[in-house]
């Protein structure tokens, strides 16, 4: 019988790449059954070559399924780098890592250079969210840049900052660093959003460790929090700028009283000490807590932005202006990036109109290696975005965050009018952009 490389599981193809796995859990279903839900035995004779796995999809027509899941009687991350690979083949533009966050906190840097090489292999971008941005944020650009050096790898940092106090002041040192790298032969570009305020979970002030085992784990330690657990919170929370400058943005349901509200404001109004709220607001909403941390310094901020090889990016999700998708106050960023960075540019005379303008549509462009996109050029892809210089501006704010911004026109996504006199069309002409 030959082996089961891909199978369908409800309106998904499961994709079968190997029975490794560094777990041995009681309840999985490879310990009581060859198969799952009627498929034939998944136990393999051999793993399958990504060309192997290529072929067995090929046989589904994917366009009516609602999921690719590599799973199977095996961890995939197992054949972490043969899954890279299949992914660019497939033209995947690069692999990003968010390694301030787990699972990806767990990731030793030799797996890192392995995968960096793949990406190498390909052209490919690797894009990377740090390990630190605060008080290790130097020794985590250390980390990527000898990453870089070992592989060869295009390193795209993403949004370049330095968060708290004791780092401010310290911009010019840190593009040096990375200007010294590029010097060494290495490619390294950068983007940034523009605004002194970051957003992440609450959950992002606990310390690594606390994570293990999932959500529901961490919720069960900040119910009973002990003493190493709340000293390490603290410290977080003083090198994110201090309860002050930490505010609550959403709840998902649980408390929408305290949204808009500081960690020291709600602590006042508790009873309890800044550490113990944390601890408390967590728990009271099962670990589901966003928060915008007020903590980076904006002389940096305009310091970074002038670097004509840091592009200008959101980092922010996509949300519509009729809350369909969220009841509470997002970052700014989702609605007012880019106005934001041309009032800046303009206000703090920071470059020409121009070259503001190449910092978010013709260096990302290039950063992606897109070919056909970025510039005003007959033949190029017609995204266009009209806009008048001296009045665009962004109108949202922290606690009132989903609001239009001012002075942009009309907005045109391949040739197609998405936005005509400042009211939406309707028109979704956006597709998904695949490396060619």
């Amino acid at each position: 019988m030959a082996m089961t490389i891909t199978y369908k599981v409800k309106n998904g193809i499961y994709v079968n790449m190997t029975n490794r796995c560094p777990c041995a859990c009681t309840f999985c279903l490879r310990q009581n059954a060859p198969g799952v839900y009627g498929s034939d035995p998944l136990w393999l004779d051999r793993e399958p070559t990504v060309e192997e796995v290529e072929q067995s999809l090929s046989k589904w027509d994917l366009s009516s399924m609602d999921e690719v899941v590599f799973c199977g009687y095996g961890e995939p991350a197992e054949r972490l780098k043969d899954l890279l690979e299949r992914e660019l083949r497939a033209g995947a533009f690069g692999m990003s890592l968010g390694l301030i966050y787990p699972p990806s906190a767990f990731c030793k840097r030799e797996e890192l250079v392995e995968l960096a090489k793949v990406l190498k292999k390909y052209d490919a971008l690797l894009t990377v969210h740090m390990r630190n941005e605060g008080p290790r944020i130097f020794q985590a650009v250390d980390e990527m840049i000898d990453i870089t050096r070992r592989s060869g790898v295009h390193l795209q940092i993403s949004h370049l900052k330095l968060m708290g106090k004791p780092q401010w002041g310290r911009s010019q040192e840190l593009l040096d660093k990375i200007e010294a790298a590029r010097q060494e032969g290495m490619t390294i570009t950068c983007d940034q959003y523009p605004y002194t305020a970051t957003s992440t979970s609450m959950t992002a002030l606990l310390p690594k460790w606390a994570h293990d085992g999932g959500v529901s784990a961490l919720v069960a330690r900040v119910k009973a929090p002990d003493q190493r657990l709340k000293d390490e919170t603290a410290a977080e929370m003083e090198d994110r700028g201090g309860p002050a400058h930490v505010m609550v943005s959403g709840t998902h349901g649980y408390h929408p009283e305290w949204e808009g509200r500081t960690v020291a404001e709600l602590a006042e109004e508790l009873g309890l000490s800044p550490v113990d709220t944390v601890m408390h607001v967590l728990s009271a909403c099962e670990g589901s807590v966003a928060c915008i941390y007020f903590c980076i310094n904006e002389d940096d901020m305009l310091n970074i932005m002038r670097d004509m090889r840091i592009a200008l990016g959101s980092d922010g999700y996509g949300f519509s202006y009729d809350r369909s998708i969220t009841r509470t106050n997002p970052h700014p960023r989702s609605f007012g990036t880019f106005p934001r960075f041309l009032e800046l540019a303009r206000d703090h005379r920071l470059m020409p109109l121009e070259d503001a303008v190449y910092k978010i549509t013709g260096l990302p462009a290039d950063i992606l290696g897109l070919k056909d996109r970025g510039t005003l050029e007959e033949g190029r892809i017609a995204d266009i975005t009209v806009f008048d210089p001296e009045q665009v501006r962004d109108l949202s704010e922290y606690t009132d965050s989903v609001k239009k911004p001012a002075g942009i026109r009309h907005v045109l996504v391949g040739g197609t009018f998405a936005l005509k006199d400042g009211a939406a069309t309707g028109s979704r002409t956006g597709t998904v952009l695949k490396k060619v």
